[in-house]
């Protein structure tokens, strides 16, 4: 019986990211992507967003010592097997990730960056942004970043001369990179997964009216799922781009902003 048990249980991930009280990044956003997925999804908060569906107001960074806590509680009692992080808003917190991540080497990381908000007093953007490409990119098994954030980095000198912003990123110490909504067809959403063995390049039918956000969140959450469950990374990426698209075909406006994905159950991927 306990052996049934034991096998029935489902993959763990950690995620430590914002709460986005709009539902459609992030916290909780990530577990209901779990959740589809057939992972369970534990989660520590970094930051509370204040916004809606149609723009970002505030951000509120929380304490790097009490996420500490809470992420450490979690790893010491829960056989966790992958971990998701980002964006982060201080370099405190990215520090505070990176520590875990290095005490905790064997659980893969898919890191979620994206450029900082511009006009918010509140966060340290520079400092993070440099404190999250210095210590957790080498730190992780996956990047996730989307093209314009990426072009915007290297116009302002974050990331060295190569021939490629993946190629930078790869120097820089990434294991993978994952870049979305990059150049294309119109209609479609474009992305390039590319690692030292090599690169894939996707190509998804797009909802206009979905937030970029919100659709990097799911992917890079998508993979710490399947990475859980015991994917190998090509694999993993494959898997959430796939779970991606299903999704897309099924949205939603709420309120006065962007659409967001229907969180209505359907058949697993």
């Amino acid at each position: 019986m306990a052996a049934d048990l034991e096998n029935s249980s489902p993959g763990l991930a950690l995620v430590l990211a914002p709460h986005d009280p709009s539902g459609g990044a992030h916290l909780p956003a990530d577990v209901v992507t779990g959740a589809r997925l057939g992972c369970h999804v534990l989660s520590v908060p970094t930051a509370l967003l204040v916004r809606d569906t149609a723009q970002l107001e505030s951000i509120q960074p929380l304490a790097e010592d009490v996420a500490d806590d809470q992420a450490r509680c979690l790893l010491e009692d829960v056989n966790i097997q992958a971990v998701k992080c980002g964006p982060l808003y201080s370099p405190e917190m990215a520090s505070m990730v990176a520590e875990i991540c290095a005490d905790y080497p064997e659980l893969p990381l898919v890191l979620h960056l994206t450029a900082m908000p511009a006009g918010l007093d509140d966060i340290d953007a520079e400092d993070a942004l440099d404190a999250c490409l210095r210590l957790l990119l080498p730190l992780s098994s996956l990047l996730v970043v989307d093209h314009a954030s990426l072009e915007q980095w290297r116009s302002e000198g974050l990331l060295e001369d190569s021939e490629s912003a993946a190629a930078a990123l790869l120097a820089a110490g990434a294991h993978a990179v994952l870049i979305t909504a990059g150049p294309g067809a119109p209609g479609q959403w474009h992305a390039l997964f590319q690692g030292h063995h090599g690169r894939l390049e996707y190509s998804l039918p797009r909802d206009p009216g979905l937030r970029q956000q919100d659709m990097d969140s799911l992917v890079a959450a998508a993979c710490a799922c399947r990475l859980a469950q015991g994917q190998e990374l090509d694999g993993a990426v494959e898997s959430a781009l796939s779970h991606l698209q299903a999704c897309s075909r099924d949205t939603f406006q709420p309120g006065m902003g962007h659409r967001l994905l229907n969180p209505a159950p359907f058949r697993h991927d």
